[in-house]
This record gives structure tokens, C-alpha cells and sequence, in this order.
């Protein structure tokens, strides 16, 4: 005799929860070149079927900015956090160079710095959360320069703005080299020696 019952649908995408699949995408995107994700990979990933992923962030350019709010609350905060905490000059130097070589999460470079590069290839919304945290931590690194002017801790005549600049970036290239698969001990010596501006005599 025939069973003519209706089957459950074999592969029939689970019910979705917004925060697995932020964790889903931000993995993603962290591990890769974001733009070279596709929706279609994080919900097979998240297991969840693509309408109820656009339902939630609206459309990927969505999915990705909130990916990139869930980085920045996790990880980009703790680089606010070094430089906002009051430890002088070499010791605010050492938090940032052991966040770079020593941090495990930055083994697969930084998906903020990822996105900054290629913000080109990136949606508006996403693309305009880059340049928010871009200029918030372009503030906060100025604004750790003038503290160490202010109490005498960083005398050089370098301008504060340039300083800050150089201090971002040569943490970002360290971040990116690591990612590379450079040795961690060697792009502390490096940094060593690029940061060295900060500590010569006058």
C-alpha cells in the first residue's frame, strides 16, 4: 500500500535568529575579503533561507553594516580602550603593539581595516559606518597624542596630526602583516623600530 502522507521537506531552512547570523556573517567577512562573500554562502552558512535574512537586515548592504556594528562593539572598542586609558605614552604603545602581534583574534587580520581598504567595493550604509569609525578612531588616536603633549610625556615637534596618522596606520600594516602569516615576533621588532619616533630624544 502506498503512503501518500505529506514528507517534511528534506534541507528545510531552520527558524532564524539575528544574532547567530550576524555571528555567521562577521566570521565570514573577518576571515576573507568581504566583498567576496555572497548572501547566498551566509545563509547556507546560517542555514536560513534568504527572504528571512532581507526580512531582518533588509538587503546585504544591511546584513554587512550590522556585521560590521556587532566588530566594532567587540573588537574595535578594545582599541578605544587602550588608547583611552590613561597609561602614559609607553604604556598606551605597548597595549597597542601587543594587540597587533599578540591579540589571537587579530590572527586573521582585522575586519574593520578590511573593509576601510575596500570600501570602494562596499554598500553606501556599510561604507559610511567605515568612515564613522574610521574618523572616531583617527579622533581617538589625536586625542591620546595631545594627552601625552599635555603632560609632557611625548615632547617631539612632529604635529599632533601627523602623529596620529602614522600610529594608526603603522598599527593597521602590523595587523595586515600578521594576517599574512608574518612571524608575530618579527613584526613586534618592526613596529619596535617604527614606533621609535614616538620615544627620540628631542
Amino acid at each position: 500500500m502506498n503512503d501518500d502522507s505529506p514528507k517534511p521537506a528534506r534541507g528545510r531552512p531552520r527558524k532564524m535568529n539575528s544574532d547567530d547570523v550576524l555571528d555567521v556573517a562577521m566570521t565570514a567577512y573577518w576571515r576573507t575579503d568581504p566583498a567576496d562573500v555572497s548572501v547566498n554562502a551566509i545563509c547556507q552558512m546560517a542555514g536560513i533561507s534568504k527572504p528571512s535574512l532581507y526580512r531582518t537586515f533588509g538587503n546585504e548592504d544591511g546584513l554587512m553594516r550590522a556585521a560590521l556594528d556587532s566588530y566594532a562593539e567587540g573588537v574595535v572598542a578594545d582599541i578605544f580602550e587602550i588608547l583611552n586609558g590613561g597609561r602614559g605614552l609607553r604604556g598606551t604603545l605597548d597595549g597597542l603593539v601587543d594587540f597587533a602581534c599578540v591579540d589571537p583574534r587579530m590572527e586573521t587580520g582585522c575586519l574593520f581595516y578590511k573593509m576601510r581598504t575596500g570600501k570602494h567595493r562596499l554598500g553606501p550604509e556599510t561604507r559610511a559606518r567605515v568612515e564613522e569609525l574610521d574618523a572616531a578612531a583617527q579622533a581617538a588616536y589625536l586625542a591620546f597624542l595631545q594627552s601625552c603633549r599635555d603632560t609632557g610625556d611625548w615632547t617631539d615637534d612632529l604635529s599632533i596630526q601627523a602623529g596620529a596618522k602614522y600610529l594608526s596606520e603603522q598599527i593597521a600594516l602590523a595587523i595586515t602583516q600578521r594576517a599574512s602569516g608574518e612571524d608575530p615576533a618579527r613584526i613586534r621588532e618592526m613596529l619596535g623600530f617604527a614606533l621609535s619616533v614616538f620615544s627620540r630624544p628631542r
